[in-house]
Formats: C-alpha cells, sequence, structure tokens
C-alpha cells in the first residue's frame, strides 16, 4: 500500500478521481427537481339530494302548481380535494327551465349546474313533470272589521278604507271562486275617537273564514278610518217665540233650514228627549213687513254632551194681518192633562171618553201645515176643587201664530173627584154569602148612561150639579179658566195672551 501513494502516478490518478467526485457533487445540486404528479381522480355520491330549481316562468300568466319531483340524486366526479374540500352541497344545483310551459301539464329536461372542474356520473330522475295553471284576476269589496268595543257610551260606525274599497284579487282560475271576501281588521278597543290606521293588511278568505295563502292581492294594504261615535238620537227641532211683533203684523212663515237635531249624550238622557225646542225666534227683532234671515245658537240639552248643527239659520217672513192667507186645521185628540189635584185625592175624565179634544186653529196656511198635535195643550185646572163631579173649563197653550177657531173657543170637560182608597197591609176577607155580595162602583160609562148604580149627582141637569157642587164645596166658580190662545213660551214658561 505504501508503494502505491508513493507512485507519482497512482497519486494523480486518485487526486483526479476525487476532482469529479467533488465536481458531480457540485453540479448535482444544481439540476431542477421534477416533481411527481399524482392525478387522483375520483368520484364521490353527494350526501344530500339536491332541489330542483325552477326558473323563467312568466309570473304575469302562470302560477306553479306542482313539480313531480323537488329533489334528484346526483353522482359527480373530479379532483378528490375539489369534492372533499373546496365545494359544499349548496353549490350543486339542478335547474328546470319554465319559459316555454303552457297551461297544464309540461315535461321538461333537468339541466345540473355544477362547480367547474365537476363532471356528472348520474343524475337520478333526469326528467320532471311540471303543472302550471292560467292566472285569473277579479275585484272585491274591501270589508274591514273593527275588534274589541270602543269606550262605554260609545259606538263604531262604518269603516272608511282610502284610496278605494276595491281590492284586486289574483289566483290561478279554477280558484277564484273560492274567494268569499278580502278583509282587513282595525282594533277599536276603549276608543273614544276616530280610529285611524295608514297600513291595514288584506287578505282574500274562503266561504269558511279560512285564508287563501297564495292569493295575490293589489293592493297589499289600505288606509282606514274607523268613525268613533257618542249615542246620540235625532229629534224634531221645535221654534220658541219670545216676544211680540208690531200691532198689524203676523209671522207668515218661519222656515228653519233643518228640520231635524242630533243630540250627543248617554243613552239614559236619551231616551227622555223627545224633540228639541230650546230654539227661540225673539219677534221683537221685527218691525216691518218683510223677509229676513237670523242665526240661532243651540244648546245642548240638559244632560247631554253636545248637539248639531250647533246653530242653525231661521227664514222669518212677517206679513201684514190683512194680507196673509189663513186657513183652518183641525188637531184629533189632543190630550187633556190634569193638574193642581189636592192631597188625598185623585181625578179621572168622565168626558170626553177619549181623553182628548178635536181642536180647530186657524192661521197662517204655512205655518199651520208644520204643526202637529204635540204642539198643543190642554190643561185642566182642578185646584180647590173636592170629590163629586164637576164641568171645568180648559186652558189651551198655542203656538203664537195660531188662534182658536170659532167651532173649538168652547172648551170643557167633566171630571170625577174622589179619595184615595187607604192603603191597609193585609187584604180584606173574602165573604163567599153570596147575599152579603157589595155592588161594585159604577164604570164612566155607566154613570154617563144612567145605568142601575149611578151617581144620583149625574142623574140631575147641569144646573142643579153646579149647585150641589157650590153647596159641597163652598163658592166653586163654574167656570175654572179661560181660555188662552195665544201664548208665549219663553226660556221661562211665561205666557202672554196678545196676538203677535
Amino acid at each position: 500500500m505504501d508503494k502505491w501513494f508513493n507512485n507519482n502516478t497512482f497519486a494523480k490518478i486518485l487526486a483526479l478521481a476525487v476532482s469529479l467526485l467533488l465536481w458531480f457533487m457540485i453540479h448535482l445540486d444544481e439540476v431542477p427537481t421534477t416533481p411527481t404528479i399524482t392525478t387522483g381522480i375520483s368520484s364521490k355520491v353527494v350526501e344530500r339530494t339536491v332541489p330542483v330549481q325552477p326558473y323563467g316562468l312568466d309570473s304575469n300568466t302562470y302560477v306553479l302548481t306542482s313539480l313531480s319531483i323537488d329533489e334528484v340524486r346526483l353522482q359527480i366526479k373530479g379532483q378528490r380535494s375539489m369534492l372533499t374540500s373546496i365545494f359544499t352541497n349548496d353549490d350543486y344545483k339542478v335547474l328546470v327551465d319554465l319559459s316555454q310551459v303552457k297551461d297544464g301539464s309540461n315535461t321538461l329536461p333537468l339541466v345540473p349546474d355544477l362547480p367547474s372542474g365537476v363532471e356528472v356520473v348520474s343524475m337520478e330522475p333526469s326528467m320532471v313533470t311540471v303543472n302550471v295553471e292560467k292566472l285569473g284576476t277579479k275585484s272585491f269589496n274591501v270589508n274591514i272589521v273593527p275588534e274589541g268595543e270602543p269606550s262605554a257610551g260609545y259606538t263604531a260606525g262604518t269603516p272608511v278604507v282610502a284610496p278605494s274599497s276595491l281590492v284586486k284579487v289574483t289566483l290561478p282560475e279554477g280558484q277564484l271562486d273560492a274567494v268569499a271576501s278580502v278583509q282587513g281588521s282595525v282594533s277599536v278597543t276603549d276608543a273614544k275617537e276616530d280610529v285611524i290606521q295608514k297600513k291595514v293588511k288584506l287578505q282574500a278568505y274562503d266561504a269558511e273564514g279560512k285564508v287563501i295563502e297564495n292569493a295575490i292581492l293589489s293592493p297589499q294594504t289600505v288606509e282606514v278610518r274607523v268613525p268613533v261615535n257618542q249615542p246620540y238620537t235625532k229629534v224634531p227641532l221645535r221654534i220658541k217665540y219670545l216676544g211680540q211683533l208690531p200691532e198689524g203684523l203676523v209671522l207668515s212663515t218661519v222656515e228653519p233650514n233643518v228640520k231635524e237635531v242630533s243630540i250627543y249624550g248617554s243613552q239614559g238622557v236619551l231616551a227622555g228627549i223627545q224633540s228639541y225646542d230650546q230654539a227661540t225666534l225673539d219677534l221683537t227683532q221685527f218691525t216691518q213687513a218683510g223677509t229676513s234671515t237670523v242665526d240661532v245658537d243651540l244648546t245642548p240639552p240638559s244632560g247631554s254632551e253636545k248637539i248639531e248643527p250647533s246653530s242653525i239659520q231661521i227664514k222669518v217672513t212677517v206679513s201684514p194681518y190683512d194680507e196673509v192667507e189663513t186657513t183652518t186645521k183641525v188637531f184629533p185628540n189632543v190630550p187633556i192633562n190634569l193638574v193642581g189635584l189636592g192631597n188625598g185625592l185623585e181625578g179621572e175624565l168622565v168626558t170626553p171618553k177619549s181623553g182628548g179634544l178635536n181642536i180647530t186653529l186657524t192661521g197662517s196656511r204655512i205655518m199651520l201645515e208644520d204643526l202637529n198635535v204635540g204642539d198643543i195643550k190642554l190643561t185642566g185646572n182642578l185646584k180647590g176643587l173636592g170629590a163629586g163631579t164637576h164641568e171645568i173649563k180648559l186652558e189651551a197653550e198655542l203656538p203664537r201664530f195660531a188662534k182658536l177657531d170659532e167651532a173649538s173657543n168652547d172648551l170643557s170637560s167633566t171630571v170625577r173627584i174622589s179619595e184615595k182608597a187607604e192603603e191597609t197591609t193585609a187584604p180584606p176577607e173574602q165573604n163567599t154569602n153570596e147575599d152579603n155580595q157589595t155592588t161594585p162602583d159604577p164604570s164612566p160609562a155607566e154613570v154617563e148612561n144612567g145605568q142601575p148604580g149611578t151617581d144620583p149627582v149625574e142623574e140631575q141637569d147641569e144646573s142643579n150639579t153646579e149647585h150641589q157642587d157650590q153647596s159641597q164645596q163652598g163658592n166653586v166658580p163654574t167656570n175654572r179658566g179661560s181660555v188662552n190662545n195665544n201664548f208665549n213660551t219663553s226660556n221661562n214658561g211665561s205666557k202672554s195672551g196678545s196676538n203677535p
């Protein structure tokens, strides 16, 4: 071995070998490394089914009523990394084009919509049956239903709908006939004033009151106002007169611009109001003949809250007495009111049997046309009269523009006054012996006709009757009151006997 190392030729060969080895080692690192490409192609079945997504339907003309399937199962292939990490099942879609469908049943191909680099191996099913139906439109009135109850004493009125009460309902033509109504609701619970809602949602209902979910409404909302009012009553307007006209002038016409007024308040207060007679016309403001218009403010009756209208206009025509067209009018069976009866006494009308008299009035034809029986009052004053039968004079209270006709000047009636029976705490014992039965008191008709049991006072003539009455009561005048055929009903109820 030592010989080899000492030999120059061997040393040179060794040095050359080492040099070559080093060169190869240095240049070996500079050679580019070629990567190993692994093309792992694999297939994968999507774990979840893919939904079918329709598109392209003309929604103004048709509506999709059914799909034979709504999901398909896909088998796809692609690079493993793409199938496992990059894309999810939401990236896989199956589409069906409805742009060319016709009314009825259509069988159409399904088209997968997949991410780039992914291919379909299989799709089941590949076709779908689509049913579409032509749309129809029909107009309906809006029905607004108030919900709840307003505050005590208030009532909800008829809802007012804006901008229009008609709503268009769009449905498949075969379902339009099922629509029974279009409704919305507004709460009026505890309301004391009008309820206004800007957007009230509307829905279509069938005959059973169920909502038709797929109905398309236009408009979908409306503005609604629900009036909330107090209870009220409409009553006739009666004009009262204050003061007097100058001598020689009379009322020819009195024409208020309304015939009725509305009075608002509680039910208890309204129940007792039959007319409104607090509109007063002051006659002293008319100094000469002519026509004028007078404004009169109206005050709510006691206990009520308001009156509508709050003021009225009265057209008044004043004419000379000899220029007024006069006429007569008969008012049948004007009721007689008995007043002034003493304590412990009770009275009843013997005549007239009907309890009223026919009254004939004379006055302006136009003014008399508006009168009725309620505008005339007949009063019989029984003050100072005791038990017995009496003929009394009646007082007539008439409107200022009318007077009693000569046919009605003699106003009288016959009244029977008797003592009230004493009240007992126990009922009287009944006598079963027919021999001891008492004769019942005669009726007014029996008294007047002179039947058995008639009061002997009534069997006498009129003069004897008055004489006996006076002997029982002292000096009682036969004329109990004069006829007041022209009166002034002012605010304090005073009367005047002069003619306007």
